[in-house]
């Protein structure tokens, strides 16, 4: 009797099979232990049953056909890479709204100029609807917005924004307006900033805070230049955290515009590139000590993985690459080679395929962002109170 043999109990393969189907097949990638027949068994039989996955891309172009006022959401589901990777167009729609800045949960977050003040937009795509919210803060003042939506606790959503121009360090405070749609009102106050003093640090620039915020379990979470910012959404304060350091090296210019962070086995997750490839972080957000200015965050962080280039390099061309969402479901992270292109990079198969084309900036449109999408149905009416 082989050793494989005995492993596996003397079980038939189709019996084997039989018990698998009646549960949620993990990625090896998220298991912690299993024996190498075990390992061959779950990849056997997650190639012949691919698992299926609410999550998609929605990818924002910018000024259709040289129009500044026409603009093109469109969205794109994605099933399992074993045999490449299946895309549909699930659906496309031309509007007015001028940026696409956040995604959360089956929400979409637009953003326009209203005269001299910012005006957001909330679009629920999968029923087809949207509301304008009314005028937010002046177009003069800075700001990074984010949609707070939880999608299963709550049938209710929040816009936060906050001023990274109108910190006080000395007070450990920093200027922030919230929309609810509870009340259908805006507020603005000083919300606490919890370790303020990194903004002090050699390296910070204030004005370094791009991508789309990552919402969960009541907290969100941007990349503030050196930091990771932490908004308590029901204790309404802020805390900034060290990003951890690579000690490889930087060169490219754009390296901050590359940084992701996405959600995945109840841990956030950095995505930060270097000149070698894409270092993986998971960061262990502990709930109940969240308040204690004592603990020592940067023990938190903990390394994961590293996406070479090299293996993205194989077969194929490009100038530039940065990480643009990633799928828990199919353990994929998706990468936008050069505007125009969207491949996948598979953690547990190595592989990379290609998702989308959606043509080059030109006469088509100007410019063009992507973001993580569910398809899920969300009644913006419902939300409203």
């Amino acid at each position: 009797m082989d050793a494989e043999t005995i492993e596996l109990g003397n079980l038939c393969p189709d019996l084997i099979e039989s018990i698998f189907s009646r549960i949620n097949i993990k990625s090896i990638t998220k298991l912690k232990i299993v024996s190498k027949t075990w390992c061959n068994v779950i990849t056997d039989l997650r190639r012949s049953n691919p698992p299926t996955t609410t999550s998609g891309l929605v990818i924002f172009l910018r000024q259709i056909n040289n129009n500044p006022t026409l603009h093109e959401s469109i969205f794109i589901k994605v099933q399992d890479q074993s045999q490449g990777q299946d895309c549909t167009l699930h659906a496309s729609f031309k509007h007015s709204f001028s940026t696409l800045i956040d995604s959360c949960n089956g929400l979409l977050l637009y953003a326009g100029k209203n005269g001299h003040f910012w005006t957001y937009h909330v679009s629920s795509p999968v029923l087809d609807q949207h509301i304008s919210l009314p005028p937010a803060h002046k177009t003069s003042r800075p700001a990074c917005a984010s949609l707070a939506f939880d999608g299963i606790h709550q049938d209710w959503f929040r816009v936060i924004c906050f001023f990274w121009a109108e910190v006080d360090i000395m007070s450990g405070t920093m200027n922030c307006q919230i929309f609810s749609s509870q009340t259908w009102e805006w507020t603005e106050h000083q919300a606490r900033i919890l370790y303020s003093g990194l903004l002090l640090e050699d390296g910070f620039v204030h004005g370094q805070c791009f991508g789309s915020g990552v919402f969960s379990r009541g907290r969100l979470y941007w990349i503030w230049s050196l930091c990771l910012l932490v908004y308590d959404d029901k204790r309404e304060f802020f805390k900034l955290i060290r990003l951890p350091k690579n000690k490889s090296t930087r060169t490219r210019s754009n390296v901050y515009l590359s940084q992701l962070l996405w959600e995945s086995e109840g841990c956030i997750h950095l995505c930060d590139p270097v000149d070698e490839g894409f270092y993986i972080w998971a960061f262990n957000d502990d709930h109940d000590d969240f308040e204690h200015e004592s603990m020592d965050y940067d023990l938190r962080w903990r390394f994961e993985r590293v996406v070479m280039v090299v293996e993205l390099k194989s077969g194929w061309s490009w100038t530039s690459i940065r990480p643009c969402a990633f799928n828990e479901d199919l353990q994929v992270l998706y990468l936008e080679l050069s505007p125009g292109t969207i491949v996948s990079y598979s953690f547990e198969t190595k592989k990379i395929a290609q998702v989308w084309f959606y043509g080059e900036p030109g006469e088509d449109y100007f410019m063009s962002n992507i973001y993580p999408f569910l398809f899920k149905s969300v009644n913006l009416l419902a939300c409203r109170k």
